[in-house]
């Protein structure tokens, strides 16, 4: 993703990670954006790839989405086995569906948010073979 692009995301950005848009370094929003990325496109990329949604949308547009959830605190960065993971809530799907802008997103929403509700033991194992 681009600087631009990144800096772009921010603007959305008024919980969790609204302290980004004036973060002094921008080594700390470029490492969590990596963080994004890496999760989306390795952990995520089997799990997403059966929705007629996410398998023809770019990979940018997880990232924001997971980040977006990040903010409204409803997805949280963990670490699993020395790795970084991000996790939904368990009330998570139920939060999306109660947004009214994300109504015409809700769907790819959804099955997003189940994305990140698997198994997390699973979802290692199967991008370690």
């Amino acid at each position: 993703m681009s600087a631009t692009s990144v800096r772009e995301l921010t603007r959305l950005w008024n919980g969790r990670l609204a302290h980004y848009r004036r973060h002094r370094n921008e080594e700390h929003l470029e490492a969590l954006t990596t963080e994004a990325l890496r999760f989306s496109g390795f952990h995520l990329e089997n799990d997403l790839s059966s929705s007629p949604y996410w398998s023809k949308a770019p990979l940018a547009r997880r990232v924001a989405l997971l980040l977006f959830l990040m903010d409204r605190g409803v997805v949280d960065r963990v670490i699993h086995e020395g790795r970084v993971a991000f996790e939904a809530r368990p009330d998570a799907a139920s939060w999306a569906a109660s947004q009214p802008s994300m109504a015409s997103y809700l769907v790819p929403t959804l099955e997003f948010i189940a994305a990140l509700q698997l198994d997390p033991s699973r979802r290692t194992r199967s991008t370690n073979n």
